[in-house]
C-alpha cells in the first residue's frame, strides 16, 4: 500500500483559518494578545537583545579601547568605590537587576510557556466549536502542569543552544519542534520524548513549506508595523494564529491512522 503524503495549499491553510477567528472574533484577539504579550517578553530573543546592547554603541553604552583612557577609567572606578553609599548603590542596583531578569526568566518558564499551550490549545477547539478565551488557562487546570513546564523549558533550552552553534540550526530546530505547544495542547500528558519525536515527524518535508508560509504573511506585518500595531492587534495575530492552528490540524489529520482529514491539492506544489 503506498503512503499517501500530506499536503496542504497555503491560500486555502489560510482560508480556513480567517474562517475560523472571525467566528470567534473577539475571543480570538484577547488570546492572540496575550500570545503575543508572552511570546514577546519571553525566550532567548530577548536575551540575545540585551546581550546586543551591551557592545553597541548605537544604545547608548559607553566603551573604551584597550590601552585608551585607562587612567581616567582606573581614577573612576577608585573615586566610586571610596565612597560606602556610592558602594551600596551600586551593588543595589546590580541585585535589582538580577532580580528582576530572574523574576522575567521564572515567569516566561512557569506562567508564559503555558499561556502558550492554553492559546494553541483554544485555537485548535475553535476549529471545530467557539471556545471562550478563558480556554487559555485550561492547561493550568489539566492536572499535567509540570510536564508542560518541563517540556516546553526543553524546548527553549535546546533553541537556545542550537542558535549557539549556528544561527541556521537554530532556526531550522524552531520548525521541527513548531508543533509541540500543539501537541502538548491536545495531549498534555504526552511523555516529552514522544512529543519532540512527533513534533520532529509531523514537520518531516514541511519545513520549508512552513517557512514560505511564514513569508507570506510578511505584507500583513507590514501592514501591522504601519498602523502601529492596530492591525496587528485586530486582525493579523489571529489571523496568523488561526493558520497555524490549521496547519497543525491537517499534519496531524494526515499521521498514520488520521488519513481520512489530509488535505491535497496536486497542483499545490506544496506538499509534506
Amino acid at each position: 500500500m503506498n503512503e499517501q503524503k500530506i499536503s496542504w495549499k497555503r491560500s486555502d491553510l489560510k482560508w480556513r483559518g480567517k474562517q475560523a477567528f472571525k467566528k470567534n472574533y473577539w475571543s480570538a484577539v484577547l488570546v492572540s494578545l496575550v500570545l503575543a504579550i508572552v511570546m514577546a517578553t519571553g525566550g532567548s530573543g530577548a536575551a540575545t537583545g540585551s546581550a546586543g546592547n551591551v557592545v553597541s554603541p548605537d544604545y547608548g553604552v559607553t566603551t573604551y579601547r584597550l590601552g585608551t583612557d585607562i587612567n581616567g577609567v582606573t581614577s573612576y572606578v577608585s573615586h566610586v568605590f571610596r565612597s560606602p553609599l556610592a558602594v551600596l548603590f551600586a551593588l543595589l542596583s546590580a541585585s535589582a537587576v538580577v532580580a528582576v531578569a530572574l523574576i522575567g526568566i521564572l515567569f516566561h518558564f512557569f506562567v508564559g510557556n503555558v499561556l502558550e499551550v492554553g492559546g494553541r490549545d483554544f485555537y485548535i477547539e475553535n476549529l471545530y466549536s467557539v471556545p471562550g478565551p478563558g480556554k487559555l488557562l485550561s492547561v493550568f487546570r489539566s492536572g499535567n502542569y509540570g510536564n508542560i513546564v518541563k517540556t516546553m523549558f526543553l524546548r527553549d533550552l535546546y533553541l537556545v543552544l542550537w542558535t549557539l552553534l549556528f544561527i541556521i540550526p537554530g532556526v531550522v530546530k524552531s520548525y521541527e519542534y513548531k508543533m509541540i505547544p500543539y501537541l502538548l495542547a491536545e495531549y498534555p500528558d504526552m511523555s516529552t520524548k514522544e512529543v519532540f519525536a512527533k513534533s520532529r515527524e509531523m514537520m518531516n518535508g514541511q519545513k520549508m513549506d512552513t517557512f514560505i508560509l511564514d513569508l507570506s504573511f510578511i505584507p500583513w506585518s507590514v501592514l501591522s508595523a504601519i498602523t502601529a500595531g492596530i492591525a496587528g492587534l485586530f486582525y493579523v495575530s489571529p489571523y496568523k494564529d488561526a493558520t497555524y492552528a490549521e496547519l497543525y490540524d491537517t499534519l496531524a489529520a494526515g499521521m498514520p491512522g488520521n488519513e481520512q482529514q489530509v488535505y491535497e491539492d496536486e497542483n499545490s506544489g506544496i506538499y509534506g
